[in-house]
């Protein structure tokens, strides 16, 4: 993204914005507005983590432990929050404990899990000429 896409951006939302005390911005308005989707499952080292000095508004209160010795897992995000590891074992996506979900966060865990092992089940393509 270019610094002018960036505040082309900015400008397209600035009536959403509001200023906080430590000289950044937050969107205004009922959380409603934003829309947060009911779950997904991210890789390990997603960009979501990376270069906050703190991640506790990604982590749900007692939720797993995402990053080990500097090492970044792979995890699940429900309603923004990250809940549960997961892990790849023979070609198939095993979740980690999740606990309650409501039917829609079912039927997104299910597509994820079809993505991913549909993507998995790919074979590796070659560059040309090789």
């Amino acid at each position: 993204m270019t610094l002018g896409d960036a505040r082309r951006g900015l400008t397209a939302i600035s009536s959403r914005l509001a200023e906080r005390a430590d000289g950044l911005a937050s969107l205004t308005g009922p959380a409603d507005d934003h829309p947060v989707p009911s779950l997904r499952l991210l890789g390990a080292f997603d960009p979501l983590l990376l270069g906050w000095a703190s991640r506790e508004m990604f982590l749900a209160p007692g939720g797993p432990v995402i990053s080990v010795n500097g090492l970044f897992r792979p995890f699940m995000l429900v309603q923004g929050k990250g809940t549960t590891v997961w892990r790849i074992t023979r070609g198939k996506v095993v979740p980690g404990e999740t606990g309650p979900l409501d039917t829609a966060q079912r039927s997104a865990l299910t597509a994820e899990i079809a993505d991913i092992e549909r993507f998995l089940k790919q074979p590796a393509s070659r560059p040309p000429g090789s």
